[in-house]
């Protein structure tokens, strides 16, 4: 934890001189302004998130007022006429937004005031009796109203009560005014309400029965729903959403902070199963403070989620004691650096993001002050560590329950010893299943190998380094691509099933890539194309294996078929390039490019770190780069490349019954050029004696030899595949010996399942 708080002030500072240009003066009432377009609901947050920046940054030791080009008193200037911008447009108010309405008592607007609160705090001194005032105002009419709010709590998005980050930060603002303003007539019950809420945050199916006393009751008493399975993944939005998981944690660490910083002690009830939270997210974050979202992301790259791990981090270094999280942080902080010093204006987005800014300020200015706000939160914080803190450690806290203790058992499992219960340590490999969300990883020295079927856009799969987040794209990554002309609808998961065992898994399942096809003039028909999977992550702490069969079964117009579609970032994250090594040559390729292009044989390899290799199905590995930003939300966001094989664009008429993906691709975690073409050396397609099975030798990175066997027909299958002479065949899934006679390995498969064996 020795980042230090000039560094945080050093990038907010430049900031206003850009921010200006979008702060609105009010001509109702000139006293009043705000920062964006100051209409309702994500206007009135962007405003807020300003202030709580501006208030900080005003009262800034550290800053420099000739490098910021802007003075002390304007800057409060500017946060102070936002802050009463803010109160006289509530509902208690006597003023409206831009756009007429007044804000507050809905379920989100409690959310930008926590964001903000950090910053009137660190200000108080410059507020005046009518700031203050207008503050309790506010506060109380909030926790008033929410009051009668009903808490809700579901495991899936579709059921329409995932309200894990509302009810914490719907929480917060009840025991902000219960602690701060106890001689209001409704002090407790906003307190008991707070907790009811926080124990309605991260919230599990076990809570139900859960007989702990958490501030004065057992769970089971205020429990209402699960908001996470059992594991702790999380369906916010309709997939694996790590991203929220970070929301909930962020919202933990305001409320703690804001608390401390007012002299009072946050209830055991805020902490409720945070720390288990946090051993998963901690393993689902590369080491250089990129998320590693392996659910996918509906929204732009490097931003908002990605924002409040910064403040989740000091958290969990300084209050949960994880070492870890401190080194986490500084490669964080370090991610919105770099494309500060890019944009050259003191913006953190205008650049890459250019787009957004050119169509939609509403949305832009909402970006822009999640990374001021958030180094505003890490920045003010510091000056309270160690306040609250025994010298003994985090568990020692006075007034407090221990936050670091786990509440329940470990959602992670030690990657090679077959364990529950155990909380690994940060070098430790690891691995992780939720079975009802089709995900699972295992995450090792040298990989980080995953597969989730309830993605943002499924399937998703990833094998990448863990120490460097830029090589990483979502965006169906991993699960190929066949795109039927006029295709719409998201592609939808129909089946699937995962096996994990010590370190790795094998995953099978099927997917319709689009719903139905549509055609001008209203002609629509349903878009028949079946897309099977089976893939493998070898024990070896480097490869995946990815097996594809998708056919049509009505004459169809396709516009894309790519198999694998591995994706490869290429922004100003990697200095716009990446350098592609093959059986061709070695080429250099920035992410502007365009086209779709044959590397020279069944290898490729990018930038010495991650390797391909095709095993049949292509001659050849593409490289396919769209020439423009694309990745999910609004705008583009990230340059990405993929590399595939086969790959074929372009519109083609396909008959009924054509195979359209018929391959086997291996990706290599940490491998360089030579071990990737050692690799492609060793590779072999089997043959089999039943039509619909498919098999592969892959030589894995521990000396060893491995078999994956997939059955893509609709019906059971029993055969045989040809394999050399072997000692012995284990079946590493259910660590039976497998049957073998000769150069004959037998085999027994379900329709759409997939087995893998060790040969040696």
């Amino acid at each position: 934890m020795d980042t230090p708080t000039a560094d945080f002030i050093t990038l907010l500072q430049r900031w206003p001189r850009f921010a200006r240009q979008y702060f609105w003066d009010d001509p109702a009432r000139p006293e009043l302004g705000c920062f964006g377009t100051g209409y309702n609901s994500w206007g009135v947050q962007t405003n807020q998130k300003f202030v709580g920046a501006m208030c900080v940054l005003a009262m800034a030791p550290e800053l420099d007022e000739a490098a910021a080009e802007i003075s002390r008193d304007e800057i409060a200037d500017l946060a102070l006429r936002g802050l009463r911008y803010s109160l006289a447009s509530h509902v208690s108010g006597d003023h409206h937004c831009s756009d007429g309405t007044q804000w507050g008592h809905t379920w989100i607007s409690g959310l930008g005031v926590e964001r903000m609160l950090h910053g009137t705090s660190a200000m108080k001194e410059r507020l005046a009796d009518a700031d203050l005032a207008g503050l309790r105002r506010m506060l109380c009419s909030e926790a008033d109203w929410l009051l009668d709010y009903e808490i809700q709590g579901t495991l899936w998005a579709r059921d329409g009560g995932n309200k894990p980050e509302s009810n914490i930060w719907n929480g917060a603002i009840c025991c902000r005014a219960a602690l701060l303003y106890p001689d209001e007539a409704h002090a407790a019950d906003w307190l008991e309400k707070a907790h009811c809420f926080f124990i309605n945050g991260i919230s599990l199916p076990a809570d139900a029965q859960d007989e702990t006393i958490v501030a004065g009751k057992p769970v089971r008493e205020r429990h209402v729903g699960p908001n996470l399975f059992p594991r702790y993944a999380l369906d916010h939005h309709g997939y694996l959403n790590v991203g929220y998981m970070v929301i909930c944690l962020s919202n933990i660490a305001m409320l703690h902070y804001g608390l401390l910083a007012e002299g009072h002690t946050a209830p055991d009830s805020l902490t409720w199963h945070a720390g288990e939270l946090w051993e998963l997210v901690r393993q689902l974050t590369f080491d250089n403070g990129r998320l590693l979202r392996m659910g996918g992301d509906s929204r732009q790259r490097y931003c908002y989620c990605q924002d409040y791990l910064l403040p989740t981090l000091w958290y969990c270094a300084e209050v949960l004691g994880d070492e870890r999280a401190a080194h986490l942080e500084a490669q964080a902080l370090e991610l919105i650096r770099r494309e500060q010093a890019f944009n050259g204006d003191g913006s953190f987005l205008s650049k890459r993001l250019h787009r957004i800014r050119e169509e939609n300020p509403y949305y832009y200015t909402r970006l822009e002050a999640d990374k001021a706000v958030v180094l505003s939160m890490n920045a003010t914080w510091r000056r309270l560590s160690g306040r609250g803190l025994s010298p003994d450690g985090p568990e020692s806290r006075e007034g407090a329950d221990p936050v670091s203790a786990p509440a329940g058992v470990s959602p992670l499992r030690p990657a090679g010893a077959g364990l529950r219960g155990q909380t690994p340590d940060a070098d430790t490999p690891v691995a992780w299943h939720e079975p009802e969300h089709g995900a699972v990883f295992v995450r090792s020295a040298r990989r980080f190998a995953s597969w989730s079927w309830r993605a943002s856009e499924p399937p998703q799969g990833m094998c990448l380094p863990p120490d460097n987040g830029h090589f990483a794209e979502w965006c169906e990554n991993m699960g190929g691509s066949v795109r039927v002309a006029g295709g719409q609808g998201k592609r939808t998961v129909l089946r699937h099933e995962e096996r994990p065992f010590d370190g790795g898994f094998v995953t099978t399942g099927v997917m319709s890539d689009c719903t139905k096809a549509y055609f001008a003039e209203g002609w629509t028909y349903p878009a028949q194309v079946p897309h099977q999977l089976a893939v493998a992550a070898l024990p070896d702490d480097r490869t995946m294996v990815v097996l594809e069969h998708c056919a049509v079964s009505i004459r169809t117009y396709l516009s894309e078929a790519k198999g694998l579609k591995l994706n490869v970032a290429n922004d100003l994250f990697t200095g716009f390039e990446r350098r592609y090594a093959s059986e061709g040559g070695s080429i250099v390729r920035r992410g502007e490019d365009m086209g779709a292009l044959k590397l020279g044989g069944t290898w490729a390899n990018v930038d010495g770190r991650l390797g391909v290799v095709g095993v049949y199905g292509s001659d050849e590995v593409w490289l396919h780069q769209a020439g423009q930003r694309r990745a999910s939300g609004y705008g583009e966001s990230l340059y990405y490349d993929e590399l595939c094989a086969p790959c074929r664009v372009g519109l083609w008429d396909v008959p009924a019954g054509t195979v359209v993906l018929d391959c086997g691709n291996v990706v290599l975690s940490g491998a360089d050029a030579q071990e990737t073409a050692d690799v492609a050396a060793g590779v072999q397609r089997l043959a089999a004696s039943h039509d619909d099975l498919r098999a592969v030798l892959v030589p894995g990175a521990d000396g060893k030899r491995y078999v994956l066997v997939a059955n893509f027909g609709a019906e059971a299958a029993d055969g045989t595949v040809g394999i050399s002479e072997a000692d012995a065949i284990l079946d590493v899934v259910t660590r039976e010996d497998g049957w073998t006679s000769g150069p004959e390995l037998f085999v027994s498969l379900q329709a759409g399942g997939a087995t893998l064996f060790c040969v040696t």
